[in-house]
């Protein structure tokens, strides 16, 4: 990916978000203002935040069926078009405000996975974790820059000039995404939408089939919930537990806003090679740790410091967290994968921001922050756990059957890692199939003559019949060899 078509992403990254954080507070202004009720204002708030969860499987078929960067520019448009008429629409009736905040969330959950399958559609698959990084960055940072510059404007123009600005910005956002390039064409038939929607629980369950994904999306969701719960205790942090104020809350927000970017410059300059459910799970129990400090911690500034390391292990969480969705072979699906990872990790954040709130209600704020550092380390080893046992099983066994058939090392090793993962996706996918089996305690057989010469460049194929045995043939240097496991089903 060129570095200008990334820029244009970024730029309307930057602008989407940060029009996001200016319209956000408009509208608590705006609602306060106009209802006077704390009520009202939690309730548009969730309004806003809940088509992000059950939008996520149709705005998922709507991205496999249609180019991302269309999905992108529509939302866009549509929300400048919703938010420009906001205030207007609020002087007639409250439910108004309810309507349009329900739609902007509706055309959120159709641009965020957008954003994400569009990045995985343009950029080389070694330059996914260096785009994801920056896209991180440019999200945090244009969303502290929203909420201060928004608090400005409502100040000092009021709010429905506020949203005027607000709309502008998405239009732009919009423009930008129009002069990218095309991602490559489909390939075979276009699908209709309606038989993507239908097909949709087939691709849940295919995805919960690949444990590589489905331990993933159970970190993204029971995992990150736990952690989430130290968001609303944190302003009770600084407000409260320390009465630091104004100023100790715009310190809280500062540095974990840098803690975010920093993260994410970071993780930029790194590869994260091989299984990334391994820096996910580390990046959980890191911020669980740092929580658990943040409750012992009977000081200011190295509780919010402690706070800025979680924001930095946020980052390490989600970059290879998404980028191992965007990565994930069945292209015909990729659309759905994205959104249901977005939708169900929306919906953990969700839950836990209204946990987190009720135990620092019932339990004190720091009693709160050690509740949730435990519950996160807890959900994420529960977690990982067994899915790591079972990975390096099936990669020995993947790894043992490759050498056994002549492969090298980097193709035996690139078996392993598929094997481990369930996503089989480059040059291991035959031999991490065929030796499911083998991964689970059942025989395999290896069939033919050891090859001759070097297994670099054999083309493999598999097929499989009705029975469940998987036979894999590997072509090229040694042809007519085979490799027969019965029984391959894939352990869940």
């Amino acid at each position: 990916m060129r570095f200008r078509v990334l820029g244009r992403i970024l730029a309307a990254q930057a602008l989407s978000s940060g029009g996001t954080s200016v319209s956000t507070v408009a509208l608590a202004f705006m609602v306060f203002k106009l209802t006077g009720s704390v009520l009202h204002m939690g309730g548009v708030m969730a309004a806003s935040a809940f088509p992000l969860v059950v939008t996520s499987i149709i705005g998922g078929a709507v991205l496999d069926r249609f180019s991302a960067k269309n999905v992108m520019v529509l939302s866009d448009l549509a929300r400048a078009v919703l938010i420009f008429a906001m205030p207007f629409l609020a002087q007639r009736a409250v439910g108004f405000i309810y309507l349009v905040a329900a739609l902007m969330g509706v055309f959120a959950a159709l641009f965020n996975p957008g954003q994400i399958k569009l990045i995985g559609d343009l950029a080389d698959r070694e330059y996914l974790v260096r785009a994801n990084s920056y896209l991180g960055v440019s999200r945090d940072g244009a969303e502290l820059i929203g909420y201060l510059l928004g608090g400005v404007l409502v100040t000092f123009v009021g709010y429905t000039l506020t949203f005027s600005i607000d709309a502008a910005s998405y239009v732009v956002s919009a423009l930008l995404l129009l002069g990218l390039p095309k991602a490559l064409p489909r390939v075979g038939p276009v699908p209709r939408l309606g038989a993507l929607i239908a097909e949709s629980p087939a691709v849940v369950a295919r995805l919960w089939h690949r444990p590589g994904l489905r331990t993933n999306l159970l970190l993204a969701t029971f995992a990150t919930m736990a952690i989430m719960m130290n968001i609303p205790n944190s302003y009770g942090l600084a407000l409260d537990v320390f009465d630091r104020g104004a100023a100790g809350l715009a310190a809280l927000e500062v540095l974990t806003a840098s803690g975010l970017i920093v993260g994410g410059l970071i993780i930029s300059r790194m590869s994260l090679q091989g299984d990334k459910n391994r820096y996910a799970s580390f990046s959980l129990v890191a911020m669980g740790v740092c929580m658990i400090g943040v409750s012992f911690s009977g000081l200011f500034w190295l509780s919010i410091a402690l706070m800025g390391l979680v924001g930095v292990a946020n980052v390490w969480q989600f970059v290879p967290s998404i980028t191992m969705f965007q990565e994930a072979p069945a292209e015909a699906d990729k659309g759905r994968l994205i959104s249901l990872r977005a939708g169900l990790g929306q919906m953990g954040m969700t839950s836990g921001l209204l946990l987190g709130g009720i135990l620092g209600e019932a339990l004190g704020i720091t009693s709160a922050f050690l509740v949730a550092g435990l519950a996160g380390i807890g959900l994420t080893l529960v977690i990982y756990v067994p899915y790591r046992m079972g990975a390096t099983r099936r990669a020995k066994a993947a790894r043992a059957a490759a050498v056994a058939a002549g492969a090298g090392r980097r193709e035996a090793k690139a078996a392993a890692l598929e094997a481990a993962m369930g996503m089989g996706t480059d040059i291991g996918t035959a031999w991490a199939a065929a030796t499911v089996a083998a991964a689970n305690g059942e025989a395999a057989a290896a069939e033919g003559a050891r090859p001759q010469g070097s297994a670099q460049g054999s083309t493999l194929t598999a097929t499989g019949d009705s029975a469940g045995s998987t036979t894999v043939a590997c072509s090229g240097a040694a042809p007519g060899m085979t490799l027969a496991a019965a029984g391959a089903e894939e352990e869940v």
